[in-house]
């Protein structure tokens, strides 16, 4: 009976071991922050080194000026002003004060820290195509001589991936910027078909109207190029299974002047051209019928309702 319960504590406590987001991650990913950490703190321990030479300074003036410290570590003058507009026997008055500088040193410290958190978490959304929000620290409450480390926005992230893996995190978030993207308005009566070896997309691209007015060329309006890249990631993965398209896949597109008259050639494998229309229409054509529909499956394009349909 010990023998049993002394194996089953064992086992119990082997289910029970909790494994570390840091775990989690490639040694390469671990390097990566490791090195960023470092580097950070070279550069605080610089601005630390200088705010406190200079609130050495600041501090010989408490009986002078009536100033007080912000909690992160920024100072008040609150009678500057009377101070130099008094009548002074000495030449005080021209000294230089150090209460700027220190504020421009915490200023330093607070960016220095944001781009810290910037660098690691945009690290891992460009390597894994993943979407983290980047968290904004507040800068009146962040304390000189704070030290971030990295395993805290890794976690972050691995909470973000919710127990699935980089890629499948980054598959779905692709898939739902684009089916926001290809997404109907609210009154259309038509959504993206497949017919045959085409996948037709309607009210894709809108053109700026003045450009064309004036040039009679077909000019993308602003933010569409950008609509267009998140369309043509799409596009990229549903037929070739990569994470990495975006607008530079379609060959010879020049977005100031796009021809409607011919279909352009892209660098997908399975995806092979794409045309423009003037009402805003994309087709999509693709190398046989079946890989049109092995696309329209992947980015479950079934799923995309009309309004009379929900």
């Amino acid at each position: 009976m010990q023998t049993t319960s002394s194996h089953t504590d064992l086992l119990s406590g082997i289910l029970n071991i909790q494994v570390r987001n840091e775990d989690k991650i490639t040694e390469q990913d671990r390097l990566y922050c490791q090195k960023q950490q470092d580097e950070l703190y070279k550069t605080l321990d610089q601005i630390d080194g200088w705010y406190d030479i200079f609130k050495k300074e600041a501090d010989k003036y408490e009986d002078l000026i009536k100033f007080k410290y912000e909690e992160n570590g920024s100072n008040t003058v609150r009678s500057y002003h009377d101070y130099y507009n008094k009548e002074k026997e000495d030449y005080t008055h021209h000294e230089f004060k150090p209460f700027q500088i220190m504020n421009e040193l915490v200023g330093k410290n607070y960016s220095a820290v944001q781009n810290f958190i910037n660098r690691i978490i945009g690290y891992f959304n460009n390597t894994y195509n993943v979407s983290v929000e980047t968290p904004k620290i507040c800068e009146k409450t962040l304390q000189m001589g704070f030290r971030p480390v990295y395993s805290t926005y890794v976690d972050m992230v691995i909470e973000h991936l919710g127990g699935r893996s980089f890629r499948d995190t980054a598959e779905e978030e692709l898939i739902k910027r684009f089916l926001n993207t290809v997404r109907p308005s609210c009154w259309s009566k038509v959504k993206p078909e497949q017919k045959k070896d085409k996948i037709i997309f309607p009210d894709i691209v809108t053109w700026d109207s003045i450009h064309y007015e004036y040039y009679k060329e077909y000019d993308f309006a602003y933010e569409t190029d950008n609509k267009v890249s998140r369309f043509c990631e799409g596009i990229a993965f549903g037929a070739d299974d990569t994470l990495c398209g975006s607008i530079g896949v379609i060959m010879g597109l020049d977005t100031r002047n796009v021809d409607i008259s011919r279909w352009y050639e892209l660098t997908t494998s399975n995806a092979t051209e794409i045309k423009f229309y003037a009402n805003g229409r994309i087709d999509v054509k693709f190398k046989d019928s079946a890989a049109a529909e092995n696309c329209f499956k992947r980015l479950r394009l079934s799923e995309i309702k009309l309004k009379d349909e929900n």
